[in-house]
């Protein structure tokens, strides 16, 4: 009677780690090539230049939801256009420089711009040069919420402490008492002047530093990203732990093996 030949279990175990081994490897290439490749990168971000190099691709932009917020104000006052997006202000497509929200309108008044906000005034020519601010320390009312022109052609500010109006030097400032004035109204951006605001929104794009480091962190991806990046080390883990077995029983066999031939090379001698 003829015995069939058993794969022995540990046999069976070994080949199936060399094949999981394998696959684990393969699966991990991919982040082995990103962490590598971004680490290297981040390691030399100032011979590099990484921070102020811009990368302003549309399609990434979007990804990182770089784009003008939808809700926004704008005013027109003679030639300018002046837009409050969360709190940046700007002047046609740029942007107002140490000048914050909320926009509390703009009008025409003596040959110039006035834009308003909640605590200054600005003075610009028709052609956008800033001519001069004004703010409390000047005497302008604080909390503006509104500006206009006033019947008797003086200039006029409603705030949340009633009504003030001025002259064109800018210099007085008197309560008014049931003012009838022209207050300046939002109105609504163009579609080319959404985009413009999109694109001035967005300025120069994102650094290259921003984008390694997400990429990095796996964050790129939102949160599942970071997910990702840890299921990646969990390989890792694995595929060290699975090489270093591996390792080890190849060397336990290698030297069973060796011992195996030199008692069997002793036995031969002896007979």
């Amino acid at each position: 009677m003829t015995r069939q030949p058993r794969t022995k279990p540990r046999t069976k175990l070994l080949r199936s780690l060399y094949i999981w081994h394998r696959y684990i490897g393969l699966a991990a290439a991919l982040f082995v090539v990103v962490l590598a490749a971004t680490g290297l990168l981040l390691n030399h971000t100032e011979e590099l230049g990484l921070d102020s190099i811009k990368v302003a691709s549309p399609a990434l932009l979007d990804w990182y939801g770089v784009h003008a917020p939808d809700n926004v104000i704008s005013y027109r006052a003679g030639p300018l256009t002046v837009t409050d997006a969360a709190g940046r202000i700007y002047l046609g497509q740029g942007v107002l420089p140490n000048v914050e929200g909320p926009l509390a309108g703009a009008v025409e008044y003596a040959g110039l711009v006035v834009v308003a906000t909640g605590k200054q005034l600005l003075l610009l020519t028709p052609t956008g040069e800033l001519v001069e601010r004004l703010d409390n320390a000047s005497g302008v009312p604080a909390d503006i919420l509104a500006i206009g022109v006033a019947g008797r052609g003086a200039l006029a500010v409603r705030t949340a402490h009633g009504s003030y109006g001025t002259d064109e030097n800018f210099l007085d400032w008197t309560a008014l008492d049931d003012v009838a004035a022209d207050w300046a109204t939002s109105t609504r951006l163009t579609e080319q002047q959404r985009l413009a605001l999109n694109r001035a929104w967005r300025g120069d794009g994102l650094p290259l530093e921003r984008i390694m480091l997400d990429m990095h962190s796996g964050r790129i991806l939102g949160t599942a990203g970071v997910y990702v990046m840890d299921g990646a080390a969990i390989l890792f883990l694995l595929l060290a732990a699975s090489g270093v077995w591996l390792w080890i029983k190849r060397i336990t066999s290698a030297r069973a093996h060796q011992q195996k031939m030199q008692q069997r090379g002793g036995s031969l001698s002896d007979d």
